[in-house]
């Protein structure tokens, strides 16, 4: 039962960071802002994912799009001093299709490789799903021409798979720091005969 409850508190600290990142993803003004908000998005995905399935981090994170989305909805958005009418529809859309596709190939990874491992290249997969949506809904609002597109699209994916690879090997030291400190305090203890 004391499990459970954690187990529950932990899915709702999880959730609610989901929606704070995803509240905050539309307030970013840069692109190394917006990639750093969606890398950490993305890891905290596949941490649910990790722990709770595909299924539950999924539907965390459409509670969290929905909210904000609700929150934001009217909000005008900026770029280069012009006005981009649907951009945080679109930003939200294109979150949730890539994460989608992110913590499908993270499921899949898990079994073969390490968190670390997975994470990352799960991260990179999003990244680009992600990127390319994005991509297109500029193309179809001809906001920008297209190099300016390409620009935007190599610049985010490539802060998002910096970050991803900083943050999996940062993660990869911890998960090893653990098990090592776990394995001497095992091997530490005085058998009972």
């Amino acid at each position: 039962m004391v499990s459970k409850i954690f187990g529950n508190k932990l899915y709702i600290c999880s959730i609610l960071l989901l929606c704070t990142l995803t509240y905050l993803l539309n307030f970013c003004t840069k692109i190394y802002q917006c990639a750093f908000i969606f890398t950490i998005i993305a890891i905290a995905i596949n941490a649910v994912t990790f722990t709770y399935g595909k299924r539950m981090s999924l539907q965390g994170l459409a509670f969290a799009i929905m909210a904000s989305f609700m929150l934001l909805w009217k909000l005008p958005y900026y770029i280069d001093g012009k006005i981009v009418n649907g951009l945080i529809f679109a930003s939200f859309t294109s979150v949730m299709i890539s994460m989608y596709w992110s913590a499908s190939f993270f499921q899949k990874l898990i079994a073969k490789f390490s968190f670390a491992k997975s994470n990352f290249i799960s991260l990179s997969i999003g990244s680009v799903i992600d990127g390319f949506i994005m991509g297109i809904f500029f193309v179809i609002n001809n906001n920008f021409s297209y190099g300016r597109i390409a620009d935007i699209f190599t610049r985010e994916v490539s802060y998002k798979i910096m970050y991803g690879f900083i943050a999996s090997a940062l993660i990869a030291v911890v998960l090893n720091i653990f098990k090592t400190t776990l394995s001497l305090k095992y091997t530490s203890q005085p058998k009972i005969d």
